[in-house]
Order: C-alpha cells, then structure tokens, then sequence
C-alpha cells in the first residue's frame, strides 16, 4: 500500500487529483452525476465548516442519516477533520440514539432532517457543538447547503497518522447489546485493498448501495472500493427492490452488493418479471449462503458472476471471498484475502485439523483499534494477536472458510449440534418459501427444539405440514423444525441480519 493512500482523505485527494471529471455519485431526484473532483471540494468546505465551528482531531461526529451524498461528504469531511464519524442506523428508537450519544460524546451531530423525530430533548443537549440539518430544517439547527455555501475548502488534512481511528460502527444488534468498533484508516483502505484484488471493481463500473452505508459491509463494499477503482456509485437511499431495478435499468449498473434477505427479494420472480438486469455483470452475497438454485439460475439464465464472501467488522470489514470466475465450492465463502490467516479452534483452544467444525480465528493488519471504552472486551476478542469470530466454521485442506453459525446461536438438540443455517437452507429449497429463520426453544426432555420462521412467496399458500414434509426429505428427524409460524418479515438489523433475539422475544410473548 502506497503512503498516498493509507487515510481515507488521501485516497479522495488523490482520485480529486488524477480523475476529477470521473463520474462518482448518481442519486436519486438530485440532477447530474457528482465527479470525484466535487466530491472531495464539498467534503472539504464541509470540513472547514466544522473545523471553524470547533471541531477538534479524536473528536466524534455522530450522523444519523441513510445513505446519500451527504453521507458520503461527511465520512471524507471527517478524515479531513481529523475526527471520526460514528454513522448509526436509521432503524434506531430516540431511545437508542441517545444511548448511543451517551456511549460515544459527540461534539458535532448531523442529522436527516426526515428522522428529526428521533431527537431527543436530552441528545441536544448531549452535543455541544455544531447541530446541522440533512435535506430540510430543524428548528434551531444549521442547514447542510448552507454551510457548504459560506465555506471556503479546508487548506490542509489536520491529520496525518494513518493509524487514527477513522470511523466507529456500532455492532448491528443480533444480539441486542451493540458495542463500538473503532476502525483504523489503515485497516479500513488496505482490506478494501486485499478484497479489491479478489473482487476487481473496474472504472466503468456503476454499484448501486443496496446495503447502509453506516455498517461496515456497505461502507467498504459501496464507499471505500469504488474509490479504489475510480468508478462511480448509484445512491439508493434505502433497499427497495423495484427502486432498485429501476436504478439498474436506469443508471446500467453493473455490480451489486447485499445480503441474501435483499436477493430473496429482488430476485423474487414476481419482481423481476419485465426487468432489464443485462447490465449486472457481479454480485456479492455477505451474511449468509445463497441458495445454489439462485446460484445457477443467475448463472446460467442471466449470466451474472455471482460470488460470497465473509467478514465482521472487527476485522475492517472482510476476510474471506470467492474468486470471480474461478471454480465455486458449495457452502464456502471462499480462501481469506491476501493477508489474512485463519485457524479453528475448539473450546479449550487447541487447533483443529481441515474439516472440523470449530471457532473461527483470523490474524490481519486490518484489525479494529478495538471496543470503544471497553478494553476487557477488545482483549477477550483479541487474544495472542488472533481475532476470536465467535463464528463456527470449517477450513478445507485448501484454505476455503465455510461458515456454520454463530456459537450462541448454535442448537443442542437431543445432544446434537444443529447449525441454524443448515436447517433454513432446507426450508428455503421449497419454491414457495421466500426466506426463513429458526431458533432453539428450551425444551426439557430434548434440551432445545427448533422453531421456524417462514416468509412465504407473494400468492404461496403453504402449510405447515407440506412444508414438515419437505423438511423430511432433507434433514434429519434432530433438524426437523417442531413448529412453524408464517410471518409477513422477519426482524432483520439494517444491514439484513437475522436478530434471533428479536424472534426469541416473539415466542416468549406468544407463550405468555
């Protein structure tokens, strides 16, 4: 990695520099394309704005707007600021922002003036500093427009250590108990890097933000990457599959990024029917196996290159990828990037050999700094300079990661292992189920049961017990789901994971 581009303001100045009629941001409503050369001249009189407002290098800028230009100006704004911007989901109560506000003390706060709703009385007062409206007012606040207007560019990066932390993005709440993950610039532009050197974004290439810019995935997959390869990136606000398909047709995009809940449904045959997807030459598919009959058709009805990939956010964000093009094995998200080791490792530590199921371990340079002011839990994930995932997995003799599931949400049923996924695949093979998600029920003879949770098709009219017979002719009798109940959605983070704790609760009061 050279020195010019190991900050994420370096890497905008040096695109601003070398490719300023590029095109860059295309949104939606918002007139003709945005060229890197704008990007970066409005980031940095965004920059100065805050600067003159007092605005100090290690402080935090929290934003709490969805994907947008805004959004993109800001995360360069701040590397030019020298602080960090902590982006948090647009799914969040008032509540849990201001939980969030408590946990990180911003100075500055930006916010989309559609959630002003949101803020409470109390994170007004949380901010000391400078209080700017996104696309419309607030009452008392500065408007985004107009600072840039009364601006002129910052002169000069107040930082240039490439070991700052650049961005914290707060865990996406699985589990419920969300933790700041503080990200380095190094790290954040050298795994764009290694996964840049597997997926090889191109310059004519359009994306689309499928996925929210404020998780790791789409903050490296839709911001950091297509920077790396001068290309240019089409703003979804947020994931909408028939906005989404008119963009692409629109716009010809080439690649998308997203998680298989998106693909379920943007490949949904009803939605699809009449689209012109021509354009879409590579998708990338994190958080979870894509089902192969999806796999094939896109292939070999389409001809779309569609490869999966893994990682969390610890690790800035990705550490394992399919190569494009070469030999896809099934249930692997590929080798790990250029630069990243990987073992497993059973509960008392000892290394596994090829093909047995354990904790997956990873050794980068691209870790996080760690767990925003909760050094006990950043040394209990990071241990003799490996990263514990706390996911299960299986490495082949050839080095490819296959993931089972989380431990915790690993199922013990009559004293078998029963990983989550490998049981909603099954349910997913039927042609009328759209997607689904099980969990373990405390059970007192068998330890846990499992319950499903099945979205059906649009029109499909399935019932349990064709769907129990499905299950029976893929799954043993310990995987057989014990109860289905049929839901329009499941709770998913806005990054499209599974929140199994969210489902657990729905059992709970169902019981009560």
């Amino acid at each position: 990695m050279t020195a010019a581009l190991e900050r994420i303001d370096t890497l905008f100045a040096h695109n601003a520099r070398t490719l300023p009629r590029a095109p860059h941001l295309l949104e939606v409503n918002q007139g003709p394309c945005q060229t890197y050369a704008q990007t970066y001249e409005r980031a940095a009189r965004l920059a100065q704005a805050m600067v003159s407002a007092g605005l100090k290098p290690g402080e935090r800028v929290l934003l709490f707007t969805g994907n947008s230009r805004e959004l993109v100006e800001l995360f360069i704004a701040c590397a030019l600021a020298g602080a960090i911007c902590v982006p948090v989901n647009t799914l969040s109560s008032a509540r849990e922002l201001l939980n969030t506000a408590l946990d990180c003390t911003p100075a500055q706060l930006f916010v989309h003036a559609q959630f002003a709703d949101r803020i409470d009385p109390q994170l007004t007062q949380q901010v000391p500093g400078l209080k700017v409206a996104i696309q419309g007012s607030i009452a008392g606040w500065r408007a985004y427009d107009e600072l840039l207007a009364t601006h002129e560019p910052l002169a000069e990066p107040l930082r240039h250590d490439p070991e700052d932390p650049a961005v914290m993005i707060y865990s996406s709440g699985t589990t419920g108990r969300p933790k700041g993950i503080l990200l380095r610039h190094s790290a954040i532009v050298l795994n764009a890097q290694m996964t840049q050197s597997v997926a090889r974004y191109q310059m004519v290439d359009r994306s689309i933000t499928l996925l929210p810019m404020f998780s790791s995935f789409g903050y490296c997959w839709d911001f950091i990457m297509p920077a790396l390869a001068g290309s240019s990136v089409v703003i979804l606000p947020r994931f909408d599959p028939e906005q989404a398909w008119q963009l692409v047709q629109k716009h010809r995009a080439s690649i998308l990024v997203g998680v298989p809940t998106m693909f379920a449904r943007l490949f949904d045959p009803q939605t699809l029917k009449g689209k012109d997807i021509s354009s879409v030459r590579l998708m990338d598919v994190g958080g979870g196996p894509v089902s192969d009959r999806l796999k094939q058709d896109l292939k070999q009805v389409h001809g779309i290159e569609i490869i999966e990939s893994y990682g969390l956010s610890e690790i800035s964000p990705v550490a394992a990828a399919q190569i494009p093009f070469d030999e896809q094995r099934p249930g692997s998200t590929g080798p790990t990037l250029p630069g990243v080791e990987v073992k497993v490792i059973n509960a008392q530590g000892q290394i596994l050999p090829p093909n047995t199921p354990g904790e997956l371990c990873f050794r980068s340079r691209t870790f996080m700094a760690g767990y925003w002011k909760q050094p006990e839990k950043t040394a209990e994930a990071i241990r003799d300079g490996w990263l514990h995932s706390g996911d299960i997995g299986v490495v082949d003799a050839d080095g490819h990661v296959y993931i089972r599931d989380r431990i915790k949400d690993m199922i013990v049923s009559n004293g078998f292992n029963v990983y989550p996924k490998e049981v909603e695949n099954a349910l997913c093979e039927h042609p009328q189920v759209q997607t689904a998600a099980v969990v373990g029920v405390p059970d007192e003879i068998r330890g846990e049961v499992i319950h499903a949770f099945v979205v059906r098709k649009d029109g499909a009219q399935i019932q349990e017990q064709e769907l129990l017979a499905h299950m029976a002719t893929l799954v043993g009798k310990h995987k057989m789901p014990r109860g289905i109940s049929f839901v329009t959605e499941l709770p998913l983070t806005a990054s499209g994971k599974i929140q199994r704790f969210a489902l657990r609760e729905q059992l709970e009061r169902a019981k009560g």
